[in-house]
């Protein structure tokens, strides 16, 4: 009996002895963990893949036009920071100063040379930002404090931006009986509640040509903002009298008016044709 069943144990193992392990718990487990995995690969890219689908479709939906907004897109704002505007020096020959002039910037200490080069350069930043664009380019005069020089194809002007401190017992400007005789114009407006301002329109040179000027009291200051003809090219100052009056009327101007007011950057002045009216 023994010897039947051992034969019996024996047939048997080599009945199976060629076939593999069967498949356990531990093994479908593998397996099936095997399975998951790979599943919940596929499953995390979609969900990556909708959202930058969803993000990208949201900034479309909230961004505006981009460059000169012809159509929709997204708003990209640019990394670096705005570099500060610089603008060049000019030499003009012979100065167009006007006689008695303090705004020669020669022989300053260095200091004071670096304040009002800073101040100069947020002048004609104004000055190009706010006056007309057919002035063309914004130029510093060398040596000359007040003065800039805007140049285009259609000329070059010389423009004036002159605060100085005020004689004592100066008064508000005014125009003077019989000036629109002489082909111009004059009028006097207020600026604010407190200050009055005297716009002209001149003929300068043979009278073909006009400048356009702009006078007042501010604080301890004379002010005076003018925008001279190209008398060569035949052509007048290309900034009206109400652009004129607008430009020194905006806050950024009248806080450059103010700032050299309390630490001047020229000297008093003698008074010279187009101040000599009071």
């Amino acid at each position: 009996m023994e010897e039947q069943q051992v034969s019996v144990r024996e047939a048997m193992a080599r009945a199976v002895a060629g076939l593999g392990d069967p498949p356990g718990l531990a093994v479908r487990a593998m397996a099936d963990g095997r399975r998951q995995r790979r599943r919940a690969r596929v499953a995390g890219g979609a969900a990556a893949v909708c959202a930058v689908a969803l993000a990208a479709t949201g900034l479309a939906a909230v961004g505006g036009p981009v460059g000169n907004g012809d159509g929709p897109g997204v708003r990209v704002q640019p990394a670096s920071a705005a570099v500060p505007q610089v603008f060049g020096t000019v030499e003009l020959s012979p100065s167009p100063a006007p006689a008695g002039s303090a705004g020669a910037s020669e022989g300053l200490p260095d200091a004071e040379r670096a304040r009002v080069t800073a101040f100069r350069q947020d002048t004609a930043a104004a000055l190009q930002d706010l006056l007309p664009p057919g002035l063309g380019r914004i130029r510093l005069v060398a040596g000359q404090v007040p003065l800039y020089l805007a140049t285009s194809s259609q000329g070059s002007h010389v423009i004036r931006f002159s605060v100085v401190p005020a004689p004592q017992g100066a008064t508000e400007r005014s125009c003077a009986a019989g000036e629109a005789a002489k082909g111009g114009t004059c009028a006097e407006v207020a600026l604010d509640a407190g200050t009055r301002a005297v716009v002209r329109v001149s003929p300068q040179g043979d009278g073909r040509v006009t400048g356009t000027s702009v006078l007042f009291h501010l604080g301890s200051s004379d002010v005076s903002v003018s925008v001279s003809p190209d008398e060569r090219a035949g052509v007048s100052a290309p900034v009206t009298a109400d652009q004129l009056l607008a430009f020194v009327r905006a806050p950024r101007v009248l806080d450059l008016v103010h700032r050299a007011d309390l630490a001047p950057v020229q000297g008093p002045e003698v008074s010279v044709d187009e101040g000599a009216v009071r």
